[in-house]
């Protein structure tokens, strides 16, 4: 007669495989004795006046004791033992006689040593909710285990429970700790800290590299706006979108705030760059959009050719490299190159003697004439900005302005020009000059700020001047970041009574659509295209297009940078409403401007019919 004829086999768990793993990843099978579970099953002998007492782990093919009290054995066949049926409950199995019991009444356990009569196993699971086994009390004799005494046992064994799961968890607990040490909770890549030390490492072995760093400048002021769920969303997108542009990259890593970056070995036919530049097109043909924001990453890269630079310092110069204000995919790679680190420092320099040239009122402003077409009369002025340092000299505007683009600076220095004019403003009425508006330049960060209205009322109201004497002059980039935030924060400044002219208009990139809901007043046609009137080169052509674009809009169109009667002449036969530039008036000095009011009738008679 078999086995199987002689007693019951309890039948696999449903969950068998996984309930295994789990026994398994406690490290815990044929360990020793541990007198935390001896301490448990002693008093569950005592507590329950029974012989025996385990701790049984339900093995593959056999039950081990972590713990057993009253029995001088470690482990059993599988087949034979009574808590390979009680892992099948939900909690308890109890047999008050096993005799008395089909499936036990011819187990070997019974009929021989030790003559097991009654059984109570409660089950004890893993911290995913299978069963592992059982703390068990086990007697000779026939016995009935009273409700009472049936939850102290389940009570007792959540407690070997614990301890059971204990390590196991504290060992998950600490590579969670670990990973969210070292590694971006949102995309899952190496944070930081974790690719530098793979990094170094690398470039300790080999000497060579090529980084490169990927950076979504609109990144932080697109999360400001977003849902958690949202955000959730956009990082996951951003995160396919790197898997596929750094596939073949020996590490990536996230550094935060939308950036990005990758390691790739030095090659002389520089096959890291070629690739990485049609995958980051391939990748963003189509911009991420979200929160109304257009999120078009650009990448810088940086070499080690020789060992001469580490890796910190090669991030830099690849965050550095990285291009700004593209305007497509194709334009987004950019290589470091020393002349960088120059004009790095010259920018670091440029931003500390600024800082201080506004809080100690060291800027001055200069102011240029527009005239009127078709009246002759003056327009208005645009104020410009000029900074002579004691160190530096004259600083052109076009190195120190982007400088302080880049940093928290640009807010503080257009606060001080609007300031500037409008208590020149005051000065001028003061004086009896009658004044045309005066236009002031604003970026995007400043059509972008907080508060945007309440500054300029704040300004309006400390000064005493009133929206109608000026006109904000904003360009087409700085509508590219958040154009409807743009559009209804210039909605709010023209129900005060401020006017908005689009400055340096066809160098930009926005669309029709965009410029329909823009509340403006006066389109400004680049210099660049009016200084190729009459040269062949298509300039007439591209300024012919605006004018008509603004006239149909229903907008004033501003020239800028006249240099020749010819240029003059071109755009009076286009009906183009209003100049300004060198051949009309170089921009004035504070003091230029009341003279050139006065004199300006014979002024501009004889420039127009020069």
């Amino acid at each position: 007669m078999t086995s199987s004829e002689r007693f019951s086999v309890a039948r696999l768990p449903v969950d068998e495989d996984q309930r295994l793993e789990d026994l398994y990843a406690l490290n815990i099978l044929d360990t020793a004795h541990e007198e935390r579970f001896d301490d448990l099953t002693r008093l569950a002998a005592r507590i329950f006046d029974v012989p025996f007492v385990l701790v049984s782990l339900i093995d593959a093919n056999r039950q081990w004791f972590k713990s057993c009290q009253g029995l001088d054995v470690d482990e059993t066949p599988r087949e034979v033992s009574f808590c390979s049926h009680a892992i099948l409950e939900e909690r308890l199995l109890v047999i008050e006689d096993a005799l008395l019991d089909a499936r036990f009444s011819q187990n070997p356990s019974v009929v021989g040593e030790p003559g097991i009569r009654f059984y109570a196993g409660a089950v004890l699971r893993s911290s995913k909710g299978r069963a592992l086994g059982t703390l068990c009390i086990v007697d000779t004799v026939a016995r009935v285990l009273e409700g009472k005494d049936r939850e102290l046992l389940l009570q007792l064994a959540s407690v070997v429970e614990r301890e059971l799961n204990h390590d196991l968890q504290l060992h998950e607990h600490r590579e969670i700790i670990a990973r969210g040490a070292l590694y971006d909770p949102a995309t899952g890549l190496p944070n930081r800290r974790l690719f530098i030390d793979r990094a170094s490492g690398y470039l300790a072995q080999h000497g060579t590299a090529v980084v490169l760093v990927l950076g979504l400048d609109e990144y932080s002021s697109a999360i400001l706006s977003l849902t958690q769920a949202d955000q959730l969303k956009l990082d996951t997108d951003i995160a396919e979108r790197i898997g596929e542009i750094f596939q073949t990259a020996f590490f990536v890593g996230a550094l935060g705030e939308g950036r990005f970056a990758a390691l790739y070995p030095w090659t002389p036919d520089g096959t890291a760059l070629a690739v990485t530049a049609h995958a980051v097109y391939q990748a963003f043909i189509e911009p991420l959009a979200h929160a109304r924001h257009r999120l078009l990453p650009t990448v810088g890269v940086s070499m080690s050719q020789e060992g001469e630079a580490d890796i910190t310092q090669l991030l830099r110069q690849a965050e550095l490299a990285r291009p700004h204000q593209i305007s497509s995919p194709d334009q987004a790679l950019g290589l470091y190159s020393f002349k960088m680190g120059e004009n790095l420092q010259r920018s670091f320099q440029l931003g500390n003697r600024l800082r201080s040239a506004i809080e100690e009122d060291a800027l001055r402003l200069v102011y240029q004439p527009k005239i009127n077409l078709e009246t002759g009369s003056i327009a208005g002025f645009e104020a410009l900005l000029r900074w002579t340092d004691a160190a530096l000299g004259e600083v052109s505007p076009a190195e120190f302005i982007p400088a302080a683009e880049h940093s928290e600076l640009i807010l503080s220095l257009t606060d001080w020009v609007l300031r500037a004019v409008c208590q020149q403003l005051v000065e001028w009425r003061s004086c009896g000059i009658a004044m045309q508006p005066v236009a002031v330049n604003l970026t995007a960060q400043d059509l972008l700020r907080p508060e945007f209205t309440l500054w300029l009322q704040r300004i309006l109201a400390e000064t005493r001047v009133t929206a109608a004497e000026l006109v904000l002059e904003i360009t087409e980039r700085s509508l590219v970041d958040d154009v409807i935030q743009a559009a209804e924060n210039m909605q709010e400044a023209c129900d005060l009574g401020f006017k908005f002219h689009v400055d340096d208009f066809g160098t930009g990139y926005s669309s029709l659509s965009q410029l329909h809901r823009l509340p403006l007043a006066a389109l400004k046609v680049d210099q660049s295209f009016v200084r190729e009137l009459g040269s062949g080169n298509g300039g007439e052509t591209i300024c012919r297009s605006i004018v008509s674009l603004a006239k149909s809009l229903g907008l004033q169109v501003i020239a800028e940078g006249i240099e020749t009667h010819q240029q003059l002449a071109e755009l009076k036969k286009m009906n183009c409403d209003i100049t300004q530039g060198f051949l009309l008036s170089r921009p004035l000095e504070v003091s230029a401007v009341a003279p050139f009011i006065e004199s300006f009738p014979v002024t501009f008679r004889s420039t127009a019919v020069h």
